[in-house]
């Protein structure tokens, strides 16, 4: 395929993509929530910060959260929720537990509080991820809401303080994912590239995904892990 035919099948195929997105959007929040908003900090040659409001399509959460099982004892995160759309694809699902989102920039952040306050099983905080309490999840979402040095904190931040297993569903993570490789405790349950659904295309660039498992008691099992470092 040449350059401009290309082109043109990125343009038809996100224009149909968001078309799709829209009229779910609607049925869901009232609202849509496909405009993109820019980050309020983002450093790309330093690599901290965080990235914009860019809304996944549903089509492509679907491929996505395919692997990834729920019951009504887990509570979800969405680290960075933006606008909500992750919140609003486990609403269509019927996902059975508490869904929660937390989101920094307060121009998006209150989009997803005003509209999720129809659903009683869903909570949108707009604050500091960095000052949460993981321990009162079981499941989080990421869609590279932090740059690399930024993500590395997130992860340090974790393994300081969680207490409990936890699932990290991670995507459009070719930038960061591979950091959480050979860690201690973090253990890789799937990894999956999305190029087309159905045909058709769903970027202009081939996507990657994981979803880890994290456990801290066998990090600290490990040499050089905490409960070690407790006995030295």
């Amino acid at each position: 395929m040449n350059h401009f035919a290309g082109k043109v099948e990125n343009y038809c195929s996100n224009k149909f993509w968001m078309m799709m997105d829209f009229f779910l959007d609607m049925r869901i929040c009232g609202r849509s929530l496909v405009k993109y908003v820019p980050s309020i900090f983002r450093d790309d040659r330093q690599g901290v910060g965080g990235t914009g409001s860019h809304s996944t399509h549903y089509a492509v959460l679907e491929e996505i959260f395919a692997d990834v099982r729920f019951s009504p004892e887990d509570r979800f995160l969405d680290v960075g929720c933006g606008k909500g759309r992750v919140l609003a694809f486990l609403i269509k699902q019927r996902c059975p537990c508490m869904i929660h989102g937390v989101e920094y920039n307060v121009e998006v952040g209150k989009i997803a509080a005003e509209w999720t306050k129809r659903y009683e099983h869903v909570e949108v905080m707009i604050g500091d991820a960095f000052q949460i309490d993981y321990n009162r999840y079981s499941i989080l979402g990421l869609a590279r809401s932090f740059l690399p040095k930024t993500f590395l904190a997130f992860v340090e931040t974790l393994e300081k303080t969680l207490t409990h297993p936890i699932t990290l569903v991670s995507w459009y993570d070719q930038q960061s994912g591979h950091l959480l490789r050979g860690r201690p405790g973090w253990e890789l349950q799937k990894h999956g590239t999305l190029d087309r659904i159905r045909g058709i295309k769903v970027d202009s660039h081939r996507q990657s995904y994981s979803i880890w498992v994290y456990d801290p008691q066998k990090r600290e099992a490990l040499p050089g892990g905490k409960a070690e470092k407790a006995e030295a």
